[in-house]
């Protein structure tokens, strides 16, 4: 039980460190002049920062909690943009707006009262062989969308498998961290599921940048959200130890709907493109994973 609330907080604190980045960079790119500009702001420099942390944050909550509810945590963290966008920058809010965000949170709710975790797997060759040979897969697809197609969603979906690639990484990685520190960066560097780790989140973060330069941010948000929700989600049900609590599956269902739901309604929200630049008021901040 300690260890869910240890992953529950990560969760929950990794959402908002990336709502809270997207905001900085927002700002950022709205008080910038020119493109350099931005980039070398102090404040889109705190949001990259707020990145980090929420990555760090994201792997932290994948070793003590279920793919499946620390993905639809961290999506969360579109409702707390589109709320905090309304107070910083003026941005409209609907009632449906209000009504997605009241179920993503009591989706979440359901999702961490159902979960359940096992032992984190031990994977041999074969499973390293898997995770490498997804990930070229994934490559030379999403690479093929990025320079023959101009639609956003399918370059979107792909993007969404490869963070989601990242989760189910993370939760392979298997380091010794009994030992000195020199020798646990010698068995990260060594690791071929670290360096799958790295590329699954390099592809992701080039595959998304070229989605939301195609499309409206709403649906490429939405199409990523549940993408890298559900799929390695459903890999962690099936063969990472994850589990749902006896008798709470129509509750955990019911909280994925209602999470993803809230999610996808709040992505394609007047909030979510003006804070993206896509309603042509202001100039759309540089895009981010």
């Amino acid at each position: 039980m300690a260890v869910l609330v240890v992953g529950l907080l990560a969760a929950l604190v990794a959402a908002g460190a990336n709502a809270g980045a997207a905001m900085l960079e927002a700002l950022a790119t709205r008080r910038a002049t020119r493109a350099a500009g931005v980039v070398t702001s102090p404040v889109y420099l705190a949001g990259l920062l707020l990145d980090i942390v929420g990555w760090v944050l994201t792997v932290l909550a994948l070793r003590y909690m279920p793919i499946v509810a620390v993905q639809a945590i961290v999506a969360g963290q579109v409702v707390i943009t589109v709320i905090a966008s309304h107070w910083v920058f003026d941005t409209p809010l609907r009632r449906i707006d209000l009504a997605a965000a009241a179920c993503n949170v009591l989706g979440l709710a359901l999702l961490v009262g159902s979960a359940s975790t096992g032992e984190l797997p031990h994977i041999g060759i074969g499973g390293t062989i898997a995770v490498l040979a997804v990930l070229v897969v994934l490559a030379v697809g999403g690479i093929t969308l990025a320079l023959r197609s101009r639609r956003a969603v399918p370059t979107a979906f792909v993007a969404g498998l490869a963070f989601g690639g990242t989760a189910v990484a993370v939760r392979l990685i298997d380091l010794d961290t009994d030992g000195a520190l020199g020798d646990i960066v010698r068995s990260a560097v060594t690791d071929p599921v670290v360096w799958a780790l790295l590329g699954y989140a390099v592809l992701g973060l080039a595959l998304y940048t070229v989605a939301l330069a195609r499309g409206s941010v709403g649906p490429v948000v939405a199409v990523l959200a549940v993408t890298e929700t559900l799929a390695p989600g459903l890999l962690g049900l099936l063969l990472l130890g994850d589990g749902i609590r006896e008798g709470w599956t129509p509750w955990f269902v019911l909280g994925l709907l209602l999470a993803l739901g809230g999610v996808v309604v709040l992505a394609r929200s007047p909030a979510q493109a003006s804070l993206a630049g896509d309603d042509g008021v202001a100039r759309p901040p540089l895009k981010r994973a």
